[in-house]
């Protein structure tokens, strides 16, 4: 359902997907054999709400004959709680609640009223604290080696790796944290490259205000950043906001590579990033470590003075 109609030359991520297709010599009608409008309509006509009883559950929405030939879509008139126009018009139904209506739902209820009658889908029958099963499933794949029982691991390129001796507190190579929080300039890495949003967000580095005294950096100064994966430079927002020895790289710049010397002048956070498979078998990405250092090259042009890079 759109807030507004698309506007100037909008279109969905399936026209786009279709176009594209066509233009690769694909079959997109095999691919896409459903028009959008009529998979919009499918969901409409297959949404149900929980009956009155508290446990079947019945059609949401009335759709007439007539909805189908205004619509131009194929399906079957059905009765439901509300209109398809009044659906449409309100955005939403409200499930009316009253007292003893059976729409309470208690998780694993019936395990917990009996388990010797219910057993859960373990070894044991029972929920599992210690789980011998998830340990030899993750040996089994090749994974990271899990306890059978929850404990305390510390995560890979953590807070305990930022020290070369961690029982004296001694930093290492790389004692700084870094992470990466989603940023106003941009939707990941979409819409980096519009001026009036390099211009009003600069897309620093936010370094502690303590942190920043010690290494003689100045706020709005260029300050190169390493990892063991890159370099990258970046102006420093000095702030009492950060927790010290933690530094924040907005995620999602595109990168600059200057080819002379290898460091990323747009700040990209994959720069410094690596893969690191943890838990069972995913990857994670919210830490990683780095050092941060005052740049004694010249200063950082700002992204908004920089030319916008078109790509056809």
């Amino acid at each position: 359902m759109n807030v507004t109609p698309p506007l100037y030359e909008a279109r969905s991520d399936q026209w786009i997907a279709k176009e594209i297709g066509k233009r690769l010599g694909i079959d997109v009608d095999e691919v896409f054999p459903v028009s959008e409008k009529q998979q919009f309509f499918n969901k409409l006509n297959g949404a149900t709400i929980i009956g009155e009883d508290g446990k079947t559950t019945e059609p949401l929405i009335t759709i007439t004959q007539a909805d189908i030939d205004e619509w131009q879509v194929t399906g079957e008139p059905q009765q439901g709680r509300t209109t398809l126009n009044e659906f449409l018009t309100v955005g939403k139904y409200q499930v009316k609640r009253t007292s003893g209506d059976n729409y309470g739902y208690i998780a694993y209820e019936d395990f917990i009223r009996d388990p010797q009658a219910n057993p859960r889908p373990t070894p044991s029958g029972k929920f599992e604290i210690y789980c011998q099963t998830l340990v030899e499933k993750a040996d089994e794949c090749g994974w990271t080696k899990l306890p059978p029982i929850p404990e305390y691991i510390p995560s890979a390129s953590g807070y305990e790796a930022s020290f070369s001796d961690f029982s004296k507190k001694e930093k290492g190579d790389y004692p700084f944290q870094i992470y990466n929080p989603h940023y106003l300039r941009r939707s990941h890495s979409t819409l980096d490259n519009v001026p009036w949003l390099r211009e009003q967000w600069p897309s620093p580095i936010y370094i502690n205000a303590s942190d920043a005294k010690r290494l003689g950096i100045k706020h709005g100064e260029t300050v190169l950043i390493t990892s063991p994966q890159g370099k990258i430079v970046r102006p420093a927002l000095v702030t009492q906001t950060m927790k010290p020895g933690v530094v924040a790289l907005p995620h999602g710049s595109w990168t600059n590579v200057d080819e002379k010397t290898g460091i990323d002048m747009a700040g990209a956070d994959n720069t410094l990033t690596i893969q690191v498979p943890t838990g069972l078998g995913t990857s994670g990405w919210n830490t990683m470590l780095c050092n941060i250092e005052k740049w004694h090259g010249d200063q950082l042009v700002p992204d908004a003075a920089i030319p916008q890079r078109i790509i056809f």
